[in-house]
């Protein structure tokens, strides 16, 4: 790679990177929990006549975080929306600006919104001690509510990593590392 960036520039993507990679394969254990748990309810009811009252609970709860959370990954690995039509015709400085421009006009400024309202909406819901009404249990909500500020969080953090690739790539015109678009 060309040295005309700082060995920071670089370390700071990298290390964003690892780090996210990390936190995507952490959260993935969330669905690991959710297939025994909804298998534990169908052997419980359908085996033993005996359902349970809080996988329905655990299972949203747990689905929606891994959901939220692993939207940082998402990105990292290229499985967010992009529509295609146009986008192959434009030269790689053109998509690195465009991608920069949405970045720091549409993504940070929208993100840093969500970020804090749902700090508020999970800090109150942790004050009222609010619970689920879905079934019997009531879990408390404050935990899968603060999973929401968490997952803004690790959005942005990719984010940043994100529009550092795309001033390598307006600066030398082509991607910082190619990676082929998947779905997570």
């Amino acid at each position: 790679m060309p040295n005309d960036f700082s060995a920071g520039f670089y370390a700071t993507i990298r290390r964003i990177d690892r780090f996210t990679d990390a936190t995507g394969k952490l959260v993935s254990l969330a669905m690991l929990f959710l297939v025994v748990s909804i298998s534990y309810e169908c052997f419980s009811r359908y085996l033993f006549d005996a359902p349970t009252i809080w996988v329905m609970d655990t299972s949203y709860i747990a689905n929606g975080s891994a959901f939220m959370l692993g939207c940082g990954y998402a990105l990292l690995k290229g499985a967010h929306v992009r529509t295609d039509m146009l986008w192959d015709k434009y030269s790689e400085r053109k998509k690195g600006a465009i991608d920069l421009t949405s970045y720091l006009l549409l993504f940070f400024p929208v993100m840093i919104t969500f970020f804090v309202i749902s700090v508020d909406d999970a800090w109150y819901s942790f004050v009222i001690r609010e619970t689920s009404e879905q079934s019997p249990w009531r879990p408390i909500l404050w935990p899968f509510r603060a999973s929401v500020p968490l997952a803004a969080l690790l959005f942005m953090i990719q984010g940043v990593s994100e529009s550092l690739k795309c001033c390598y790539q307006i600066r030398f015109g082509r991607e910082f590392e190619h990676r082929e678009k998947i779905e997570v």
